[in-house]
């Protein structure tokens, strides 16, 4: 008899057969269950090699034993009539196919039909903690999101990419105010300029959302033509496209951007039957096309917070062409006010500089009341003001003007971090926070609003919260380097990190020593004259004395005045125990202003004069 026989006789095939079913069965059901319970994939991989390794076994079980009426035996002892030797084979035969049709089954139900939507939180909502944490897989996107690219620059000489990217940027404002439309924000979609090869789809992915308009601005002499065209990610399908050849003026500028917005907004309605807001006129900002190129160019630079000088040459060029131009008034202000603490001086003085940006602000408001900027950087000159001595101003003022300018523009993340400043300076950590986090739904990679909500979380004692964010803007590349965000570091315990950001930092590049700075800011009741001195003489060979006062404050120079809120660090508790320290906050008028509206955790009154902070 041959081996093939005999294997065929012993139901050796067979029950190979049923085995490889059976094991395939059983892996379905593992891949099934066990993720419901939590239970990792390494399990379902054991599963797989027990099976693998149970095969070979199975076989040899099949050669030796025999399957009779009265129970297995062993083959060699007994003797099977062919009638019971078929009806084991239809045994196994029934056994294989009731395995393989289960199996089947479950393949279908579990792999081919519809799982449910996943639902979410659209992307301008998203809280900023969620944004960057890993996942498998990414939800549906809500239908009616949207990011808007850089406009390509099609202009013959190549030099018009500011202004494509304005107009842009002003679609995409117009976009954000339009109800139950969740846009992504500008930092977000204008990482992607010029990497539409890439596909649609894929930035969509990495957008999260569901369309994206893309377009270019081609102006040659006195023409300018637009092209614009939304794409639903989806289906990578074009919703709506259309081109504009106009004269090139200020009024059909305008009218181009609304009828993009207004399209966008018709078109997703109309093709998902998502119940989205109406868009809101355009404004005529100027009716000279060169002042508004130069102002775009302006705003530009001032977003990144690195050509001050130019911003201003651009906007003054703007204003002479155009002297009541709103929106260039209160940009200009803007660069004056913000542009002495990136160490830039545009006029004799800090103070000369801001005075010249009150008048612009003010100029600004006599002709639009409601001009947000303007409103927020005349709070942002009280701030200074009030740093600086000025009694006449108080601690209300500040936070008056910054409310006043968030009612017109209550996204806008710089008004949004001014104001949570302001509070975080205050001690009121959870207003403070809710203007934080509100900023970074909007623009996620807006680095002050990053950076100071770490400080929010970190003095409100929720390290965990704190650091999750502090990895984020690390991963995004927005953690701001000073002297608040050192002490901040020292206080997360977070020693490697605290000297990688101090050797960045201008004032103490060459300093030979940050374990001593570090060592000193955890015994600030100790006599630290030697190190300040030091420093002292460090900050005046660098030209930076003024950039590391807070540091000095910290390790006992309690007389020198500063700004921010790193007072409330552990760094600062001896200070904290000082008339000086009571001084600084009486020249602020925060005693008064905690009076009329509630004293913050870390701080009660005594008396109807005195107080005292932990």
């Amino acid at each position: 008899m041959s081996l093939f026989t005999e294997l065929k006789r012993r139901n050796v095939f067979r029950v190979g057969l049923f085995y490889i079913v059976s094991a395939w069965l059983v892996v379905q059901v593992a891949e099934t269950l066990l993720p419901v319970f939590d239970v990792s994939d390494a399990a379902i991989r054991i599963i797989v090699l027990i099976l693998a390794l149970g095969f070979p076994l199975a076989l040899v079980f099949a050669w030796v034993f025999e399957l009779t009426p009265d129970g297995l035996k062993r083959d060699k002892d007994i003797h099977v009539d062919p009638a019971t030797k078929q009806q084991t084979a239809h045994k196994l035969n029934w056994a294989t196919l009731v395995a393989a049709v289960l199996a089947i089954g479950l393949l279908i139900g579990d792999r081919l039909l519809p799982e449910p939507a996943a639902t979410r939180a659209p992307p301008a909502a998203m809280n900023n903690a969620d944004s960057l944490a890993p996942a498998t897989m990414n939800p549906e996107p809500d239908p009616a999101s949207i990011a808007v690219l850089p406009f390509a620059d099609l202009s013959p000489e190549g030099d018009q990419q500011y202004f494509s990217d304005g107009i842009a940027e002003e679609i995409l404002n117009v976009l954000v105010s339009v109800d139950g439309l969740a846009v992504a924000s500008r930092t977000s979609s204008f990482q992607f300029k010029g990497m539409q090869t890439i596909g649609i789809p894929a930035i969509a992915d990495q957008l999260e959302v569901r369309h994206v308009l893309e377009g270019s601005v081609r102006t040659a002499g006195e023409t300018i033509r637009v092209t614009a065209q939304l794409i639903d990610a989806k289906t990578d399908q074009h919703l709506w496209s259309q081109s504009w050849d106009r004269e090139l003026t200020t009024d059909n500028i305008f009218a181009i951007q609304d009828e993009i917005a207004s399209a966008i907004v018709t078109s997703i309605r109309d093709n998902l039957g998502t119940d989205v807001g109406a868009t809101a006129p355009v404004p005529q900002r100027t009716e000279n096309v060169d002042a508004y190129s130069l102002f775009l160019r302006a705003r530009a630079l001032f977003q990144s917070r690195t050509f001050f000088a130019e911003a201003h040459d651009q906007v003054s060029r703007a204003l002479a062409l155009d002297p009541e131009f709103v929106d260039a008034l209160a940009l200009k202000a803007a660069i004056l006010t913000v542009s002495p603490e990136y160490g830039v001086l545009l006029a004799d003085s800090a103070d000369a500089s801001r005075k010249q940006a009150r008048e612009l602000a003010q100029r600004a408001l006599g002709i639009d009341p409601q001009n947000a900027l303007g409103l927020g950087i005349i709070g942002l000159i009280r701030d200074f003001e009030v740093v600086a001595g000025d009694r006449s101003i108080g601690y209300a003022d500040i936070l008056a003007a910054y409310e006043d300018a968030l009612e017109f523009a209550p996204d806008d993340p710089a008004l949004l971090n001014w104001r949570g400043f302001g509070y975080l300076r205050a001690g009121y950590l959870d207003r403070a926070r809710f203007d934080f986090e509100h900023c970074l739904r909007v623009e996620p990679g807006y680095a002050p609003c990053n950076t100071n909500l770490i400080a929010a979380l970190t003095l409100a004692g929720d390290t965990e919260a704190a650091l999750k964010v502090l990895d984020e803007s690390l991963r995004l590349g927005v953690y701001g380097g000073d002297i608040p965000t050192l002490i901040n570091l020292h206080q997360l315990e977070l020693e490697q990190a605290f000297y990688f950001v101090a050797i960045q930092l201008p004032s103490l590049r060459g300093w030979l020593g940050m374990e001593e700075i570090h060592a000193a800011l955890s015994r600030p009741e100790e006599d630290h004259d030697l190190l300040i001195r030091r420093l002292k003489r460090h900050g005046d060979a660098a030209g930076s004395r003024a950039s590391i006062d807070e540091l000095l404050i910290a390790l006992g120079e309690y007389h020198i005045p500063h700004s921010t809120y790193s007072f409330w660090f552990d760094a600062y508790r001896a200070y904290r125990a000082s008339p000086e320290f009571k001084r600084h906050l009486r020249r602020l008028g925060l005693p008064e202003f905690w009076r009329a509206n509630g004293f913050p955790p870390m701080c009660r009154p005594l008396g109807k004069e005195d107080f005292e902070c932990d």
